[in-house]
């Protein structure tokens, strides 16, 4: 819990003032918002002279009229007329009362105050405000009276980075979310003696409302309630949908996969990895065998994005998808800034799938064309990656058709650390894949066996079959006759008008078969290519 972490830090004297972040404006348990739940677990108990709060609108104020009094008689009466006053004016005198006797200030909306630009582009008003909080910091008569200074923000990164040099001493502490057992305890407290009907349990309703503060499931609750609907699984869903797009729509992509792995068809090797080492280990809780990062490697339309659709939706777990052309901004630090918040959006939804597509064009240390964003991002990136504190509850997969072109610090054992190729599909793959996607786009055939047109289409991919398929069913309905059936004839002649058009299908394969680290994973025919130094010849060969 955040409480601890600061409640430790304060202790052992790392510091006396704290940047808050994230989740601040929710309730802590049940009832308490933050300001309320540091005054009574803390504030309280440590005989604070003065406890006053500050913010841009409402300037500076004070928990009772003793305590306003005490700060007017510390600061010889100076500040009485300057208390709705800006951070230039009021600020020296909340100095004196900080240095004079022990006080707690709460600092609100603090990116407000201190904004995420270059100091250049500071105003003298955000300057002075500056100045003031990084001196708090490190003044040892603060420390000495045992002054306590609490910084919320909703968005770390729209902070000034200045803050938290290392040359100061302000600590952030990052506010998440509730956990599951955090919000079980919560829905339960507040669906006690209501009269709210409900299709599901509240364990349900727990796991369901996973990357939702405290405030957002009382909404679901009281929307429930004044329209007069069941809380449901739609439901849930539909709401949280709302509040996700609205808080991290502009930087992530939420996806809501509508296939299972049943309706892909091959891939065998691949599902099974993935339900053994990243499901099934998550839903017992033992993270141990869950990897840090999953690379998926193979040709163009194999299936690698669909294969990532569909373990969203066999496990349940939350998914998204990191789309560069949201985070990249035209103002200087706003690409590093989106960046941010796209992570902590993603983070907040664990246990979350984050998917990655064409990452070889994604993420690159940039140049000296892009003012350093790239590089800045690439960094962050691989600061988050590799931390161990997001295994099993931030499972990221990647997918690329180029391997090659990854940087190595991105492939090293503690990021994507298991690669699996996603190669073109066998015979009996391709004719399960025929059979999978007339069934899913409901065409009538007289087809039962399949397998004499998957010997047809060698070193098709997925989605060249899918193309056969959607050409054989224009080829039915040339007549526009309706209830058309797809028959052998008419299937054998779109394979003859559809031929395979993905570029590099050898080179591509052979880059995956390179890359993989793990032989299980592997086809039996290219087994050995592993290990057989003829192969990187071959690699040159196919380029």
């Amino acid at each position: 819990m955040w409480y601890d972490e600061f409640l430790s830090k304060y202790k052992s004297g790392i510091s006396h003032e704290f940047l808050l972040y994230f989740n601040v404006r929710d309730v802590v348990d049940n009832y308490r918002y933050i300001d309320r739940f540091l005054y009574e677990e803390f504030i309280k108990q440590r005989n604070f002279a003065i406890v006053a709060f500050y913010d841009i609108s409402r300037g500076l104020t004070f928990l009772d009229g003793g305590m306003e009094r005490e700060f007017h008689k510390i600061t010889s009466n100076e500040a009485v007329n300057l208390l709705h006053a800006l951070p230039s004016r009021i600020f020296p005198y909340i100095d004196i009362a900080l240095k004079g006797t022990k006080m707690a200030l709460f600092i609100n909306h603090t990116e407000k105050i201190l904004p995420s630009v270059d100091v250049g582009s500071m105003s003298l008003e955000e300057r002075s405000a500056l100045i003031w909080a990084c001196e708090w910091s490190v003044n040892p008569r603060i420390s000495s009276v045992g002054s306590t200074i609490f910084m919320l923000a909703d968005n770390l990164a729209d902070v000034s980075r200045e803050v938290l040099k290392s040359s100061y001493r302000v600590e952030p502490i990052l506010v998440g979310l509730p956990g599951e057992e955090e919000r079980r305890q919560y829905i339960e407290y507040l669906l006690q003696g209501s009269d709210v009907k409900s299709d599901i349990t509240i364990d349900e309703f727990a796991k369901l409302s996973s990357g939702l503060s405290k405030k957002s499931i009382k909404d679901i609750k009281l929307r429930a309630e004044a329209e007069d609907v069941p809380i449901s699984f739609e439901f849930i869903k539909e709401k949280k949908h709302s509040v996700l797009q609205k808080e991290y729509g502009d930087v992530l992509e939420f996806i809501y996969p509508e296939i299972s792995f049943d309706d892909i068809g091959g891939m065998d090797k691949a599902k099974n990895y993935l339900m053994k080492n990243i499901v099934n280990p998550i839903k017992k809780g033992d993270l141990r065998r869950v990897p840090m990062g999953i690379l998926l490697c193979g040709p163009s339309g194999t299936g690698k994005t669909l294969l990532v659709n569909a373990l969203a939706k066999s496990s349940g777990f939350n998914c998204v998808k990191i789309d560069m052309s949201r985070i990249l901004g035209q103002y200087v630090g706003e690409s590093e800034k989106n960046f941010k918040k796209c992570l902590l959006g993603a983070q907040s939804q664990q246990p979350v799938i984050v998917f990655v597509d064409e990452i070889d064009t994604t993420f690159r240390r940039g140049d000296s064309g892009d003012s350093g964003v790239g590089r800045n991002i690439f960094s962050e990136f691989l600061q988050f990656t590799s931390n161990t504190n997001n295994r099993g509850k931030v499972i990221f997969i990647a997918a690329t058709n180029r391997p090659d072109l990854l940087d190595p610090a991105l492939k090293r054992a503690g990021r994507f650390d298991k690669k699996i190729p996603i190669l073109l599909p066998e015979a009996p793959e391709r004719a399960e894949i025929f059979k999978i996607i007339i069934r899913k786009y409901g065409f009538e055939t007289d087809i039962e066996d399949f397998m004499p047109f998957a010997e047809k289409t060698e070193n098709y991919t997925g989605a060249e079959i899918e193309t056969v398929v959607r050409k054989a069913y224009e080829l039915a309905n040339e007549d526009d006759k309706e209830g058309t059936v797809i028959t052998s004839d008419i299937l054998d002649m779109a394979i003859e008008k559809c031929r395979p058009s993905t570029q590099q299908v050898e080179y591509m394969t052979m880059l995956a078969i390179r890359e993989t680290d793990d032989k299980d994973l592997l086809p039996e025919k290219y087994k050995h290519l592993i290990d057989d130094k003829d192969s990187q010849t071959d690699l040159e060969v196919y380029k």
